[in-house]
C-alpha cells in the first residue's frame, strides 16, 4: 500500500500544476495537495521508523526532520495558491477547503513542535515524544489526502 501511495504522489507530481481551464481550476491542482500529503505521510513514516531503531542515528533524524519541513513548506505553498481561486467553489467544496488549511496548520504546528523537540539539546530524553509528533504528522497527512480527493472530482 505504501508504495502505491509513493507511486501515485509520483505521478500527481509529474502533471502540470495549478492549471486554468476556462477559468476553472482543473483537478491537477488538489492532485499536487494529494502529492504533497503523501511525501509528508512517506517521511513521517520512515522519521517514526528511524526514531523506533535501537541505533539511533542523530544525524539521519535531523535530514529526515529537514526534509518533511520542506515538504510542508511546498503543501502550505500550493494551499496559499488555491487560496485566491477558493470563492468558486460551492458549499461542501468550501467545507472541504476550510478541513484542508486547518489540516496544513496542524502540520505545521507539529513540524514546528518537532523541530524544537529535536534541538532541545537531549534528544534520548524527546526521543517517545518526536515519534509521537512524526505519528501525528502522518496521520494527519493521510487525512488531508483523503479530503483533498474529495476536491478533486
Amino acid at each position: 500500500m505504501k508504495k502505491l501511495m509513493t507511486l501515485v504522489a509520483c505521478a500527481a507530481l509529474a502533471l502540470p500544476v495549478f492549471a486554468r481551464v476556462n477559468g476553472n481550476l482543473r483537478a491537477d491542482t488538489f492532485r499536487s495537495i494529494v502529492g504533497d500529503a503523501a511525501n509528508i505521510q512517506k517521511d513521517a513514516e520512515a522519521l517514526s521508523r528511524d526514531l523506533k531503531a535501537k541505533n539511533l542515528d542523530t544525524g539521519k533524524i535531523k535530514a529526515d526532520i529537514d526534509v518533511l519541513g520542506q515538504h510542508i513548506a511546498k503543501l502550505r505553498t500550493d494551499v496559499e495558491s488555491v487560496e485566491s481561486h477558493a470563492a468558486e467553489f460551492n458549499g461542501a467544496q468550501q467545507k472541504d477547503w476550510a478541513l484542508i488549511k486547518e489540516k496544513v496548520q496542524l502540520l505545521t504546528i507539529f513540524h514546528e513542535r518537532k523541530t524544537e523537540l529535536m534541538n532541545s539539546g537531549d534528544f534520548k530524553k524527546n526521543r517517545a515524544m518526536l515519534r509521537a509528533h512524526a505519528d501525528g504528522i502522518a496521520k494527519r497527512a493521510q487525512m488531508l489526502q483523503v479530503t483533498a480527493s474529495r476536491l478533486d472530482k
